[in-house]
């Protein structure tokens, strides 16, 4: 096996130590080196038994203050020990200098002898500032982070942090020499804005996260991230207005990342950011602000004569007058998706995927069309709704007890309502398919996405407009050998 697919294997050991613990304090001194760690963890594991060698150490994330390993210091190790000859093993978790964890398992791994690890965290460190200019992480495993790990009977000491780019790395050097091993980053590929036609495909904002797109009325809307990272998509936020199908843009003057966005029928626009809802925004103008809220907007949903529905922390907030006046109803149990109708009736798809509808009388449960059902999705348009299962699509008239199939070739998991359109993601999002709501004829499918990540679709006209946002691999950085 190679090396780097026997590091992508250890790594996701490493994963599941990442965040692991978070406490909040200021104080540093509790902070060690990866060599300091393996001094007070060998203490214990001899207690344990005195044959106990050394296998993995993992710094671990956490929220305390401190260098975030700037110095080669953590605050938090996790290491790893086992009896050569056996497969008893034992995992020591160090916080502050002080052992919190002490777990012994059943495990066989390669060892590592304590005499060959030469290097510390602080000088591989320094190597990988030198010769890669390494930058800590942000967003997710913040700061700097280490392993110590045996490949192939070598001593392998890794540094993970971010290039200059702001890219997931990781530097692993031999722990005896200083050598460099690996040094490999994420890259992204793919991302942005897709139109396609009859036998034409056209990618613009290329390596943009396009989160959104409204094609609606002669009005093209997308938003996203100009420069996304593999843990970020709020980096550089923007939305972007084009009048003439996507020949030109405009940026539109919106303060946060934005979640939401539509046009209604007079062509105002509304958007959605993470606490607030707008309407009328311009070129010229951020528009009025027609809600604030204390907490996260979870999501939102709108009606073709433009009702609106907000859910946030455990309330649905809505209006039947364009945001001029806001009602509240406390949800019944967690709500996965909330939807509005032209009528103003509310429903709701619940976390242990009940459909729910508010009546005068409070929520009352809508009985699926088969027994076996289970609602993957759900949509309101106009007044009917529409319900994706493992058995197919069923809608109804929220009025009315009849439910009708929708014929599809695959299983949808996925609905996106873009006013009086719907479309169905597949299983990952592999295919879209444009679903009818005027009546029961067989849905067609109108994009295979490969490779693509779609998060967003819409249509206007002959022209399908799909966000997409950027996928990431490992990729080789040039090694430098230490001389």
């Amino acid at each position: 096996m190679s090396f780097l697919k026997k590091f992508s294997c250890l790594l996701v050991i490493f994963l599941v130590f990442v965040n692991l613990i978070g406490r909040e304090t200021i104080a540093s001194d509790g902070e060690i080196t990866l060599k300091e760690a393996i001094n007070i963890g060998f203490q214990r594991a001899k207690e344990w038994n005195v044959n106990a060698t050394l296998t993995k150490v993992t710094s671990v994330d956490e929220t305390m203050g401190g260098s975030r390993g700037e110095a080669g210091k953590r605050f938090n190790w996790t290491l790893h020990f086992i009896v050569p000859g056996t497969d008893d093993y034992v995992i020591i978790g160090i916080s502050e200098k002080k052992i919190w964890l002490f777990r012994p398992i059943k495990q066989s791994l390669p060892t590592i002898p304590y005499d060959e690890i030469k290097l510390d965290s602080s000088d591989v460190l320094r190597l990988a500032k030198d010769k890669y200019g390494l930058k800590p992480g942000k967003d997710w495993a913040t700061g700097y982070h280490f392993t110590l790990d045996s490949i192939d009977g070598i001593p392998i000491l890794t540094v993970f942090g971010n290039d200059r780019d702001s890219r997931f790395t990781r530097i692993s050097f031999h722990a005896q020499n200083g050598d460099v091993v690996s040094a490999i980053h994420k890259l992204p590929y793919g991302g942005g804005l897709l139109s396609k036609r009859i036998g034409t495909n056209n990618l613009t904002k290329k390596g943009m996260a396009i989160t959104g797109v409204v094609a609606e009325n002669n009005n093209l809307v997308v938003w996203g991230d100009k420069k996304p990272t593999q843990f970020s998509t709020t980096k550089q936020p923007f939305i972007e207005w084009s009048h003439n199908n996507g020949e030109s843009w405009t940026e539109l003057p919106v303060n946060n990342y934005v979640t939401h966005a539509w046009v209604d029928r007079n062509d105002k626009l509304y958007v959605g950011t993470e606490k607030e809802l707008w309407a009328g925004i311009t070129t010229k103008s951020k528009g009025t602000k027609i809600l604030s809220l204390d907490h996260i907007i979870e999501t939102i949903d709108y009606s073709i004569n433009n009702h609106i529905a907000v859910l946030s922390n455990g309330n649905i907030y809505y209006t039947t007058n364009q945001g001029e006046s806001w009602e509240q109803a406390i949800v019944p149990k967690p709500f996965y998706v909330v939807q509005i109708s032209d009528n103003g009736d509310l429903v709701g798809l619940t976390e242990e995927r009940k459909i729910l509808q508010k009546t005068n009388d409070g929520w009352n449960e809508i009985i699926m069309p088969n027994s076996n059902n289970v609602p993957d999705d759900i949509k309101v348009i106009n007044n009917r709704l529409f319900i994706t299962t493992q058995s197919g699509i069923w809608t109804r008239n929220l009025q009315e007890e009849n439910w009708r199939k929708i014929q599809v070739d695959e299983m949808i998991v996925k609905l996106i309502k873009k006013g009086e359109k719907l479309f169905g993601y597949t299983y990952r999002g592999e295919a879209i398919y444009s679903i009818s709501t005027k009546d029961e004829s067989k849905s067609e499918k109108v994009f295979d996405a490969n490779d693509s990540i779609v998060w967003d679709v819409d249509i206007m006209g002959d022209t399908l407009w799909i966000a997409t946002i950027p996928n990431y691999s490992w990729e080789e950085m040039k090694i430098q050998q230490r001389r």
